[in-house]
């Protein structure tokens, strides 16, 4: 059963659509500035009812964000760490937690796409230069989370699915550059903090289906998604970096 129709639904559908015993969650609050406590407590209504099914797992996609020290959560953070919380607390719930994810979706409010059209446009932006950002493919997503919600034992769990290593932003401009082909027109500020996630749970699963998280993943799934001739190629969808997460 799949919860929701946006990116992280319409990936996962084709493998546990028809499967009663599997719940997969993947609706609610998806724009990572929401501050309206009507839109959380949309998803947490929703989620309540749906833990008390009877299927055997229940698949929750929280956010590598979760993990940051208090004064740095924000309300969709704070709210992301609740929902974790509820789905932890039911005996077959299993929260993936997923940095920002990148795939083919109609959305243009996302980090990515303003980074290229910014630099596409010329248009002058600013860049925290101390933030660090992490990014995850869909196709990746979907492979080890089928593989983690089929072979983990059915008990609640939390697992980070992430690149190896996070970016600095200014290490992502970069990439981008690269990839389209010009220059950014932007300015950098003493801003920003690490972003640190544990992935070492991960690391053996995702070498066992062939997938190599460690150092260039990020460049490749940018240049996947973002390299002109690419996107030129998809028309009016534009490839774009699902927030959610």
């Amino acid at each position: 059963m799949i919860v929701g129709r946006g990116l992280l639904a319409r990936a996962f559908e084709p493998h546990f659509g028809k499967n009663p015993d599997v719940v997969v969650f993947a609706s609610g609050v998806s724009n990572s500035l929401e501050t309206r406590a009507s839109e959380f407590a949309r998803e947490r209504t929703l989620l309540c009812q749906l833990l008390s099914s009877e299927a055997m797992r229940f698949v929750y996609f929280g956010s590598c964000g979760v993990t940051a020290i208090e004064p740095d959560l924000t309300p969709y953070m704070k709210h992301k760490r609740e929902m974790e919380s509820l789905v932890l607390s039911a005996p077959h719930g299993l929260a993936l937690r997923l940095p920002q994810v990148v795939g083919r979706t109609e959305n243009h409010h996302t980090l990515t796409n303003f980074l290229r059209d910014h630099i596409v446009s010329g248009k002058h932006f600013t860049v925290w230069a101390h933030a660090e950002r992490n990014l995850i493919d869909i196709d990746d997503i979907v492979k080890i989370g089928v593989r983690l919600t089929t072979d983990l034992p059915a008990e609640s769990a939390s697992v980070s699915i992430a690149a190896a290593r996070s970016l600095l932003m200014p290490e992502i401009v970069e990439i981008f550059e690269r990839v389209l082909g010009k220059t950014a027109n932007c300015s950098y500020i003493g801003k920003g903090t690490p972003m640190r996630i544990d992935t070492s749970m991960i690391e053996s699963v995702s070498a066992g289906l062939g997938i190599d998280l460690g150092d260039g993943y990020i460049a490749r799934v940018i240049d996947k998604y973002y390299a002109v001739d690419r996107c030129q190629d998809i028309g009016d969808v534009s490839p774009t970096l699902a927030s959610s997460t």
